[in-house]
């Protein structure tokens, strides 16, 4: 029998089980066919050559009788060949393979070639990728079910049925100033990673060693709104990019909170939900939108049905959640597994670092906010329209989305007068639509309740205005508000007015922050609309000025 029909008659063997595999690709969107040259274990030729069969690449082959049969089977399965190897024509084939890249057509490597050593990567691989400027993207591909033979490649045969693998790793540029040793140990180690992957992390389900070994795990953190609550996440983000700083993540939010979010650096995308949308059609696009990302790994913050959703629109490989302000609620338990804090009585920031320290991230608690020079230089020109001192600067956040968290207005009035006329501050007003519709007209009554100058920016700086607002104040008053908790995230000095919350759980974490609770038996409680407000009525003008002062004469910072 020759080689040809020997060919094809295995050619038509491979063909018929790969019809029947299930084959999930990974990476294949960053650099398949991009000029790029492609390397693989000879062990995995089986799989590798019959998924990408009627490809524009070409291969190599040896000159040997074993590589007249494999130049045969390639040739069947559409790759272009050139004759050649380490031990005969290597040079000569090298230079042909080269004049193919000018052409414009890609490359690929049975990187240990024929014979071997096993997983030892042959130099040509990366001298040819030096002469031709082309990047080399190790491959790998594996099976759940196979035969290893006992061959020197160990070659692996996938079994009609299988689940298959195929990804594609980090790519690796040689410059012609490289050293060809160092850059052929660099590929050897990335492939040697793909394969542990292939083989064997990517058939369990240790999370943080699939993130680890994955070249580009996709993550996608789940946290809509609120403000506050987008606040209380960041730690989380910032955890997960140090461990995985190749990771690629992206964050859904709402429309109210993504400003925020904008111009992160940790961030790779943001994806807006609408929540007034109602509409098949838009879930549909939603939908659509989220899967072609294939998250590798989507982690709930929110724990409510909304963000349970959002989950299961997206539809990751694996799914996390915190155990967010009061646990997972609305049944969003069903779609993610909820890992728990060990303190019943820890705070939010300390329930989401759970997510983290269960995928092996450190406990270090940082707060990734971007302001640009551009947020800066606007806060200062709307300032010095209002003839503020920046140096003399007090902010004040009178409202919040629960009326039951607000502090008087008559009390703001006072608490103003005694901190212009005792402490010659400037005073400004802030507030927006961070806070609700019902926040609307406080600052009003505010104003029109005292006797001194007060500039009122309510409602004229967008949210990273107010980022640069608060790191240009000497110190901030508010309730407790998603501004409060932005204040404290940048380490603005700052008195929190708090009452009928649970402060240990879901109050200013961190930073330069003064608290300010009076506590009753009715503590907490999540009545956002009480009437009768005594936590809130027992904060006294007087021992919020005192804390005010304390902060700027430098005596007491976060007692």
């Amino acid at each position: 029998m020759n080689r040809k029909t020997l060919a094809k008659i295995i050619g038509t063997a491979a063909s018929l089980i790969n019809k029947t595999l299930r084959t999930e690709l990974l990476n294949d969107t960053h650099y398949y066919h991009k000029k790029s040259m492609y390397s693989f274990w000879h062990g995995n030729s089986f799989t590798m050559l019959v998924l990408s069969k009627n490809s524009n690449i070409v291969i190599m082959a040896s000159k040997s009788k074993d590589g007249d049969l494999m130049a045969a089977l390639l040739e069947y399965f559409g790759y272009q060949v050139v004759r050649g190897s380490s031990s005969r024509g290597g040079e000569r084939g090298l230079i042909e393979l080269i004049r193919h890249t000018k052409e414009g057509h890609d490359l690929a490597f049975a990187a240990d070639g024929p014979r071997g050593p096993y997983h030892i990567l042959k130099p040509g691989v990366i001298y040819a990728a030096q002469k031709s400027g082309f990047p080399v993207i190790p491959v790998c591909s594996s099976a759940k079910n196979k035969i290893i033979l006992k061959s020197w490649d160990k070659l692996r045969i996938p079994l009609p049925f299988s689940k298959t693998v195929q990804i594609w790793g980090s790519p690796v540029y040689v410059k012609p100033e490289d050293d060809i040793e160092i850059k052929r140990l660099e590929v050897e180690k990335e492939m040697n990673r793909l394969f542990e992957f292939t083989e064997e992390i990517f058939w369990k389900k240790n999370i943080a060693k699939y993130l680890e070994f994955h070249p580009f795990p996709k993550i996608l953190i789940v946290q809509p709104s609120r403000l506050g609550d987008i606040i209380f996440a960041l730690p989380a983000l910032a955890a997960l990019k140090r461990k995985y700083p190749h990771a690629k993540i992206s964050w859904i939010v709402d429309e109210r909170c993504v400003e925020i979010l904008q111009g992160n650096p940790l961030l790779d995308n943001i994806f807006v939900w609408d929540r007034s949308q109602k509409s098949y059609g838009y879930y549909k696009k939603l939908k659509k939108q989220l899967r072609s990302e294939r998250f590798d790994l989507s982690i709930d913050l929110h724990g409510l049905a909304k963000s349970a959703m959002l989950v299961r629109l997206a539809k990751a490989r694996f799914k996390l959640a915190s155990s967010s302000t009061n646990g997972m609620r609305e049944l969003s338990w069903i779609f993610s597994k909820e890992i728990e804090s060990r303190d019943p009585n820890a705070h939010c920031i300390e329930r989401h670092m759970e997510v983290p320290k269960f995928l092996k991230c450190d406990e270090k608690i940082e707060y990734p906010i971007s302001i640009s020079e551009a947020d800066f230089a606007s806060v200062r020109k709307k300032l010095a329209e209002e003839k503020v001192d920046i140096s003399k600067m007090i902010g004040i956040h009178p409202g919040g989305g629960w009326t039951s968290r607000r502090w008087k207005t008559d009390r703001y009035a006072g608490l103003s007068e005694r901190l212009k006329n005792e402490l010659g501050a400037d005073i400004v007003l802030v507030g927006g639509k961070e806070g609700g519709a019902s926040e609307k007209g406080l600052n009003e009554e505010i104003t029109s309740q005292t006797g001194v100058n007060i500039c009122d920016l309510t409602g004229k700086l967008t949210l990273k205005e107010l980022c640069a607002f608060f790191k240009l104040c000497r110190v901030f008053v508010g309730n407790e508000a998603g501004p409060m908790h932005i204040a404290t995230a940048l380490e603005t000095p700052a008195v929190a007015l708090l009452g009928p919350t649970n402060a240990k759980r879901t109050g200013p974490f961190g930073g330069k922050t003064k608290i300010i609770q009076h506590q009753f038996s009715c503590q907490p409680c999540r009545n956002r609309n009480c009437k009768n407000v005594m936590c809130m009525d027992e904060i006294k003008i007087s021992e919020v000025f005192n804390e005010v002062k304390k902060k700027i004469l430098g005596e007491s910072i976060n007692n």
